[in-house]
């Protein structure tokens, strides 16, 4: 590596607000490229923001008049109902802005404005090899051009298509099959420059504007360091935009989400009978009386003595790519980590396990994946921005091999991906816990106790190869999970070969003091409502 690579200094223009994408973008930057000093210049402008804010509102009043007053009212409701507890622990959280990325090649200042010429002469001084917009406004020509190479801006969308904001939505209104995330140079229009790098995402059958937005997120932070590292190299070859005469995209009226997010729901709900009305009516009452009048009188009684439950969840695959009894959505996902930090402790599963025993005053949640999925990423992702701890239960084998898993060779006859052991340590750096799932996957009791002991040792052996997983409890969750998946023989020997705690797949929840090695967990999948998740977290007896 070059002197001039190692001294290189980047300016990361941003706005006065941030979302957690931009911290994820920042952090990203500064991992690939430790060599780099990165230096984010983030507006802050002094004095109320009252009159400017008002001005914004008055804009959007003349131009939906109808629209608009009902999205405020919609958002003061959804104020009153967000009342989030904290989570437990604090492992696994993603930083709250910018000065709390903790790296050491990462500088940040804040100026009254962009534009200012305080801050221009700031920049000037800086000398910067290149320029980044994350999340900035819309930048003047003397500013983004004073950088050594120009700036460069991260549209999450496939350019010269769908320009402007918000990522994803408009795709879906439209019904369009695909969008993607582009990295362009800035010029003198909106989202016009030369593109650099990109990538497409094929639209998931199921997808919802909240999750679509949430992959464009993960993608876009692949798109910007592909083109940095291309940038790095010199081998950059810029492809000029298209031209087109579409004005760019404005965020959407209220009634137009509404709409949109109508038509997306009616797509991905379950049918229901039209000859069975009643009993839908009757199942609903029944859960709303569970979970609100009979499960709170139950955890007082049991707050009294101790006794308080905890429910330990468990998912496969969080993605709008299929309905099936192993994956969530990824707006539903979010939605469940929103009802489990309103209502519940939520606790990572060592310290789950470090309590054994002790009294419990709340019921709690525990949250848990098994296999491997390569989407496991984004809940990872997810559950890093609503700061809540979650293990990820893996086959290593099918990890290193990237092969597939036999259930989805049989249910649906092809290979979905598995994470490789890059995506692992990430996930494992930002404080998820690793554990085991056999090598292969393998049911268990089917095989030899010696062959099934190997399975067991040589998925350890690789996670420890792997992984830094020094002062972690030892957990296998076995695969398929259900009691006949394990035979009593391959049980009492876990603690011979190292493994302490063993959790199972087949429903229910777990007392104070539990049996280390039958942990009961409680599988969830698309078909779980809101209510239905509520009571299965309060111990309703449902699938696994």
């Amino acid at each position: 590596m070059s002197a001039d690579s190692q001294s290189r200094r980047v300016v990361i223009f941003s706005g006065k607000s941030h979302t957690p994408s931009m911290i994820e973008h920042v952090e990203a930057v500064a991992d690939a490229f430790p060599h780099w000093h990165l230096t984010v210049l983030q507006e802050h402008p002094p004095g109320p923001p009252w009159p400017h804010y008002l001005r914004t509102k008055l804009r959007r009043l003349r131009r939906q008049p109808v629209s608009y007053p009902l999205e405020l009212a919609w958002q003061a409701a959804a104020w009153f109902r967000r009342t989030h507890r904290p989570s437990a622990t604090g492992a696994v959280r993603l930083p709250d802005q910018f000065e709390d990325i903790a790296r050491p090649n990462v500088d940040v200042r804040r100026c009254e404005s962009l534009h200012h010429p305080d801050t221009t002469s700031l920049v000037h001084s800086l000398e910067p090899w290149l320029g980044l917009a994350i999340g900035a406004p819309i930048l003047e020509p003397h500013l983004h051009r004073i950088p050594r190479h120009g700036t460069i801006n991260l549209h999450k969308s496939l350019l010269p298509h769908y320009r402007g904001q918000p990522p994803g939505f408009w795709e879906l209104h439209d019904q369009t099959d695909r969008t993607g995330a582009t990295a362009h140079r800035v010029d003198d229009g909106i989202d016009t420059g030369d593109i650099i790098a990109q990538a497409a995402l094929p639209v998931p059958p199921y997808a919802t504007p909240e999750g679509l937005a949430a992959q464009l997120d993960r993608l876009g932070t692949d798109v910007l360091i592909d083109a940095l590292r291309r940038i790095d190299r010199g081998d950059t070859a810029p492809t000029p935009q298209h031209t087109t005469h579409a004005m760019p995209n404005r965020r959407p009226p209220w009634l137009t989400i509404r709409s949109t997010r109508k038509r997306l729901t009616r797509r991905r709900s379950p049918r229901r009978s039209r000859h069975r009305p009643l009993r839908e009516l009757a199942k609903r009452i029944v859960l709303v009386a569970y979970v609100h009048l009979w499960a709170p009188i139950r955890n007082r009684v049991r707050r009294l003595r101790g006794r308080c439950h905890a429910t330990v969840l468990l998912y496969h695959r969080v993605s709008d790519d299929h309905l099936d009894s192993i994956t969530v959505g990824i707006e539903q996902f979010n939605r469940h980590l929103e009802i489990l930090k309103r209502h519940y402790d939520v606790l990572d599963l060592p310290a789950f396990l470090r309590r054994r025993g002790q009294p419990r005053r709340r019921p709690c949640a525990v949250i848990t994946f098994d296999d491997g999925y390569q989407d496991n990423l984004l809940a990872a992702m997810l559950l890093r921005r609503a700061a809540t701890p979650a293990a990820f239960f893996l086959s290593t084998d099918i990890i290193t091999n990237n092969a597939a898993f036999p259930h989805d060779l049989q249910r649906l006859h092809r290979r979905v991906p598995a994470l490789s052991w890059d995506q692992v340590r990430r996930m494992a750096g930002w404080g998820f816990v690793i554990g085991n799932h056999t090598a292969t996957h393998a049911r268990l009791s089917r095989l030899p106790l010696n062959q099934a002991i190997r399975e067991i040792r040589s998925a350890e052996q690789e996670l420890d190869r792997r992984l830094d997983r020094n002062g972690h409890e030892r957990c296998l969750a076995y695969p398929y999970g259900n009691p006949g998946d394990i035979t009593d023989d391959v049980r009492q020997a876990l603690k011979a070969n190292g493994i302490d705690y063993c959790l199972s797949a087949y429903g229910g929840v777990n007392p104070p003091d539990f049996d280390p090695l039958n942990i009961l967990r409680q599988g969830v999948d698309h078909s779980f409502s809101p209510l239905a998740f509520r009571a299965a977290v309060e111990g309703w007896p449902s699938k696994a």
